[in-house]
């Protein structure tokens, strides 16, 4: 009686099984995926990201926001309408490799690029394609930039 029973239980939950092991995965809309607003604890829709203003985001947190944070701000708004899809869906690996709100690092093999090799390291930099490519570059660009910046300076004091 319990084998009946186990078998009789067993291929009525055999299609139940099957049934769900083909679902697939679809990727969040953008009216329901929710995201941290910048600097507080709330929580919002991408929908209502992308329409916010600086203005209407000072209303919700009570925080004025400088020149560097609206373009930090403007950016990451640009950013996420470009990782959104025509149907509407996210694309969530970008938006996990990317992140918002100025997710840049510090990147000490941009660092010796740029130290050592000067304005030969962004363009050597370039040819790099990882997740890290731009957090290199723009370390090597600016690093560059100081190092050019300190030898016209010695140069200058050399000369007078």
């Amino acid at each position: 009686m319990k084998k009946t029973l186990a078998i009789i239980l067993l291929f009525s939950l055999h299609p139940c099984l099957h049934a769900s092991s083909n679902l697939t995965f679809k990727p969040p809309m953008r009216n329901e995926a929710i995201i941290p607003l910048p600097g507080t604890k709330k929580l919002i829709t991408v929908d209502e990201f992308l329409k916010l203003t600086p203005r209407a985001f000072k209303e919700l947190t009570g925080k004025k926001m400088n020149v560097i944070q609206r373009i930090d701000f403007s950016l990451s708004k640009h950013f996420l309408k470009r990782m959104i899809h025509k149907d509407g869906s996210l694309n969530k690996e970008q938006l996990n490799r990317r992140g918002l709100f100025g997710n840049w690092q510090w990147h000490w093999g941009g660092f010796a690029l740029g130290f050592f090799l000067s304005f030969l390291g962004p363009i050597i930099a370039l040819f790099f394609n990882d997740d890290y490519k731009w957090d290199r570059f723009w370390t090597a660009f600016h690093t560059a930039l100081w190092v050019a910046l300190i030898l016209i300076i010695i140069a200058a004091v050399a000369a007078a």
